[in-house]
């Protein structure tokens, strides 16, 4: 990855689960499912002691949103569906919010 890339990752705008859930109509654990193997979300973790559970915090660059919400808008395309088993997109939300800018009220 050149420095210029680097450079834009650091200047790029990156969403909160919570930002995204409330902005595509989804809940957050979808999210977090949808965006936690996902290339270039930044996670950042809190050491776990004894038997505490590890938490994770994500951060989605809007450029790895962008990409996702294209890749769900995909005719014949399911997250998780395995295409060449032929799933289809009936279970889909017909309309996602594409817009990640924040909503003025």
């Amino acid at each position: 990855m050149g420095t210029m890339t680097q450079l834009s990752g650091l200047t790029e705008r990156h969403y909160s689960v919570k930002e995204i859930a409330e902005k595509w109509g989804l809940s957050p654990t979808a999210i977090r499912r949808l965006f936690r193997d996902e290339p270039g979300v930044l996670r950042f973790t809190k050491e776990k002691r004894g038997l505490q559970r590890e938490y994770v915090t994500l951060r989605i660059p809007a450029s790895v949103a962008e990409r996702v919400y294209r890749r769900l808008m995909r005719p014949g395309l399911v997250f998780g569906a395995d295409p060449d088993k032929g799933n289809r997109t009936d279970d889909l939300p017909s309309s996602l919010p594409i817009g990640l800018a924040p909503t003025t009220r």
